[in-house]
């Protein structure tokens, strides 16, 4: 269940940038091990977009503390390339799993994309499975990458 919980873009909310640089700096760093804070400050700054991708995605509880991000991105994802665009970096802060945030973001950028009119959206994960699967998503292929195997999600909006 769910908590009091609201989202908000990213582009209204850019003084939380340097926080959800850390949280991804400091989780995933095998894919952000060689990267600076400020290079990743630098695209989320570049993904502070309301109205045209990419955009992330911020949730806060009832409090206004910053629980967790997601973007959509059009970028193409190297190990699926002939699809998209993507829900990527999903990730709600490690005090905070479990409570249903994951499902709001995923939600919310549903809503977004539809917004913005398109019509599909796509996410890989190894680790989020059953969180997309409630969400209504559907796990349609798998590929290795970096060592793991992910499994390739799809959603429509409208």
């Amino acid at each position: 269940m769910t908590e009091a919980g609201s989202v908000r873009l990213l582009a209204d909310a850019q003084e939380f940038i340097p926080v959800i640089a850390g949280w991804y700096k400091s989780e995933w760093v095998e894919w952000f091990g060689d990267t600076s804070v400020d290079e990743i400050e630098a695209d989320f700054r570049h993904v502070a977009n309301r109205d045209r991708l990419p955009l992330t995605l911020l949730v806060f509880d009832k409090d206004t503390t910053l629980l967790g991000v997601c973007s959509i991105r059009d970028d193409p994802f190297k190990p699926y390339p002939h699809v998209g665009p993507w829900l990527r970096g999903l990730y709600v802060h490690a005090p905070f799993r479990g409570a249903g945030f994951a499902g709001l973001l995923i939600g919310a950028a549903c809503e977004h994309a539809k917004r913005l009119q398109i019509p599909k959206l796509y996410a890989s994960t190894q680790s989020a499975i059953s969180t997309f699967e409630r969400a209504g998503w559907l796990g349609f292929d798998q590929v290795p990458h970096d060592g793991q195997v992910l499994t390739i999600f799809a959603k429509r909006t409208a």
